[in-house]
């Protein structure tokens, strides 16, 4: 059985995305963000919920009376299958499958949305600093507008 996962056109353009690669789980990228970016990622309360079922973890860091408002999150996910069938068995696997939150750009593994006007260019540089981050860039606005509609 064949899912797919169509996100519809956003209405909101007032944000930026800051790609990042990394092979690190999310909990260890904010703190090492946090470390060498002097920011305060903390975890949300609220995860992103896909299809009411799937739930990808987000860290966020705002300061109202600042202005500062960023969201960090995992591009990818994985399904875990149900073969029930094939449990017990001597040649069983597991039936998982890794899709991404932003389709036009699945080799990303984490993005930071930006809801203000912080300088990306500074959090970018200081980014390139953290060892395990291969590479960090902005992405034009116009690229992810088509892919980029759920709510965290």
């Amino acid at each position: 059985m064949k899912k797919i996962f169509k996100l519809e056109p956003a209405k909101d353009y007032n944000y930026k995305l800051i790609a990042i690669h990394s092979t690190l789980k999310i909990h260890s990228l904010a703190f090492q963000i946090n470390k060498y970016c002097y920011t305060n990622f903390i975890r949300s309360k609220n995860d992103i919920l896909i299809d009411s079922e799937y739930k990808v973890p987000c860290f966020e860091w705002k300061i109202n009376e600042k202005g500062v408002d960023f969201k960090l999150f995992e591009n990818k996910y994985i399904i875990e299958g149900d073969d029930s069938k094939l449990k017990d068995s001597l040649f069983s696997f597991s039936n998982s499958k890794e899709l991404s939150l932003i389709g036009s750009h699945k080799e990303v593994d984490f993005f930071i949305k930006q809801n203000c006007y912080f300088s990306t260019s500074n959090l970018i540089e200081k980014m390139s600093k953290i060892p395990h981050i291969s590479f960090s860039y902005r992405l034009p606005g116009e690229k992810t507008f088509e892919n980029f509609n759920f709510e965290i």
